[in-house]
């Protein structure tokens, strides 16, 4: 049965079923059902529904800021943590190696059920309800959309000021194992400058790496095009 055929309760079931799980399931010659399709289907929906909402947030902005900022929202990461968010990582059908080998935390895995289930809603539901789906569970609690990466900003002005290289260093681990969350502290010269926390560490670093920008004098800052053209 074609996926625009199939009801609400079908396109959930295929949106959570992983290509291993359909893979070992499969009769020789047929055709394997898993999400591929419906997060191909959900990648389109959702970049066109963040471009739009950037497009109206930010009327002043130039393609190449809007651009970096959607990449931002729609990153492996970031569609990862949203579905962590959501607890949809229990929910996965998965292969008995990609169960084994702990499927239902990789962030590729869950960013792609995420976008399947923005293809499920789209097909059962509309542009519309596609829409409203992603705004309410993904925008809403997504961090700012960056116009830059917040790491190779610090690092940069930690190298020309300071000639130091900023450490990143994992303080806590809190939560189960398929809602980690990260706690880590960034140093420049054994100074801890900055803290983040997230569902990844690569994420806890970048809000950390955020907060030790935020903390820089306006003064220094204003300074800190000079520094790094010098």
């Amino acid at each position: 049965m074609r996926e625009a055929a199939k009801g609400p309760c079908e396109l959930l079931d295929l949106a959570l079923t992983h290509d291993s799980y359909a893979y070992e399931r499969s009769r020789p010659g047929s055709a394997t059902n898993s999400n591929e399709r419906l997060e191909f289907l959900g990648d389109a929906v959702l970049g066109h529904v963040v471009a739009r909402e950037l497009y109206k947030r930010y009327p002043d902005e130039p393609e190449g800021s809007l651009s970096r900022r959607r990449a931002s929202l729609v990153s492996r990461e970031a569609l990862a943590s949203t579905a962590r968010r959501l607890d949809i990582g229990p929910l996965l059908l998965l292969g008995k190696g990609e169960a084994a080998a702990g499927g239902e935390r990789r962030p590729k895995v869950l960013a792609a059920v995420f976008e399947a289930l923005v293809g499920a809603v789209y097909l059962s539901e509309g542009f519309d309800g596609a829409a409203g789906f992603v705004e309410r569970e993904h925008l809403a609690h997504a961090d700012p959309p960056q116009t830059s990466d917040p790491k190779t900003e610090l690092q940069e002005y930690a190298q020309a000021r300071f000639k130091r290289t900023p450490v990143y260093a994992v303080t806590d681990e809190a939560g189960p194992a398929h809602a980690k969350a990260f706690t880590v502290e960034v140093s420049v010269g054994g100074k801890v400058m900055g803290t983040g926390t997230g569902a990844t560490k690569k994420q806890a670093q970048a809000r950390a790496a955020a907060q030790a920008l935020s903390t820089i004098p306006k003064r220094i800052q204003r300074r800190r095009g000079t520094e790094l053209s010098t």
